[in-house]
């Protein structure tokens, strides 16, 4: 096994770092039922998560301590240890990347004893996790990209490599030019695919969190979904098409929601639309046949047998006020959010529900376009 390992460095240490990589999600995929609520951004470098996953990489370290003392060599696992150093810090912060080195450390000590070469892992890993301090805050201040972090990685490696080849270190040596650069640019492919994959589990635990997060909307607001606004919508409209009884409908979008939703994170978001649902609900009291809906993730209708425009305008208007006067607390923000609103009734020249309801959408749609928190009333459809 030894020997297939240094006769195919590459291909050997890219099934290897996937492994461990995917071992990681299953266990992240496991925690999060614990420790993640629904909608929440996940953030590995608090609570649960973090020590969990912390526990997984320092054990990892321990075990390739055991290896590379197995190999004789510290050069065939440099990689490994130097990517797993720099982005357990990335993802977990000071804390738990530390805790990571102080397990390498000991595993270092245990499996060769106080000598040269562990004097010079301990120093490497010490240089490493501070320049790692330093590059996780100037990346989390400024957002860079993840080709942007990837690329950063890359030049950390590159200066391990060519500094470890000109002191020629205890534990690595004997280092030719060739062998440098073979490690230096397995370190860059491995880097690369490293990078690509956990970007891409990131956000798929993002978008798992968030699909929970989307099934507790109608919940949380207590508001009925969007196939009980179609199914009512279309029984009113036979109902109320071509009668004298008059049929409205308040047509609502949050401002902006997606900007607060990426800013303040998917818990603020559901926080915002339990507000605005239940205020609906308070608001549309008066009005026994009133139904509430949510349309969208950030789109409500209201529908309103037996109530005419000129009551229905003034609903939304009570309704546009409250919204833009809730203050909404989350975790130390207090956010507030403005409405866009369309207001319609059903009109004789309207042949088919689409029609009625395209016309209240546009309404909607034009306040928008008046650079939002505004309220349009179709008077030209009466």
């Amino acid at each position: 096994m030894i020997n297939a390992w240094i006769q195919q460095p590459l291909i050997t240490d890219i099934f290897v770092m996937l492994g461990v990589v995917l071992l990681n999600q299953l266990i992240v995929r496991a925690a999060m039922n614990y420790t993640v609520r629904a909608g929440q951004k996940i953030d590995y470098s608090v609570g649960f998560l973090n020590i969990v996953i912390t526990a997984y990489f320092a054990l990892l370290a321990v075990y390739f301590q055991y290896i590379g003392h197995a190999l004789n060599g510290d050069a065939t696992l440099a990689n490994f240890r130097i990517l797993i150093l720099i982005y357990t810090m990335i993802y977990l912060g000071e804390r738990g990347s530390g805790l990571i080195v102080l397990a390498d450390d000991l595993a270092r000590l245990a499996f060769y004893g106080l000598n040269q070469g562990t004097y010079e892992s301990w120093a490497s890993s010490a240089a490493v996790w501070v320049v790692m301090v330093i590059i996780a805050t100037v990346v989390k201040r400024l957002h860079f990209h993840t080709l942007s972090i990837a690329m950063i990685v890359n030049c950390v490696g590159g200066v391990f490599w060519v500094l470890t080849y000109f002191l020629q270190l205890d534990r690595m040596a004997p280092l030719t030019v060739q062998s440098t650069l073979s490690h230096f640019l397995n370190f860059v492919i491995m880097n690369s695919l490293l990078a690509y994959v956990l970007r891409t589990l990131d956000n798929e635990n993002n978008h798992l969190s968030a699909v929970t997060y989307e099934a507790t909307y109608d919940q949380l607001t207590r508001l009925r979904n969007y196939g009980m606004f179609d199914k009512h919508y279309s029984e009113l409209f036979k109902h109320y098409h071509l009668r004298n009884t008059p049929l409205s409908m308040i047509a609502m979008d949050i401002d902006w929601f997606k900007s607060l939703n990426d800013q303040y994170g998917h818990l603020a978001g559901n926080q915002v639309l339990a507000t605005i649902g239940r205020l609906l609900q308070e608001e549309t009291r008066v009005y026994p046949a009133a139904a509430c809906y949510r349309v969208g993730g950030e789109e409500f209708n209201i529908l309103l047998p037996g109530v005419a425009l000129a009551d229905a305008s003034g609903l939304a208007h009570r309704i546009q006020e409250k919204v833009a006067s809730q203050v909404v607390a989350v975790e130390g923000h207090a956010l507030s959010v403005t409405v866009s609103v369309g207001v319609a009734q059903l009109a004789p020249t309207d042949a088919t529900a689409s029609d009625f309801y395209e016309r209240t959408d546009r309404m909607l749609y034009q306040s928008k376009g008046k650079g939002r928190n505004q309220i349009t009333v179709d008077t030209g459809g009466r």
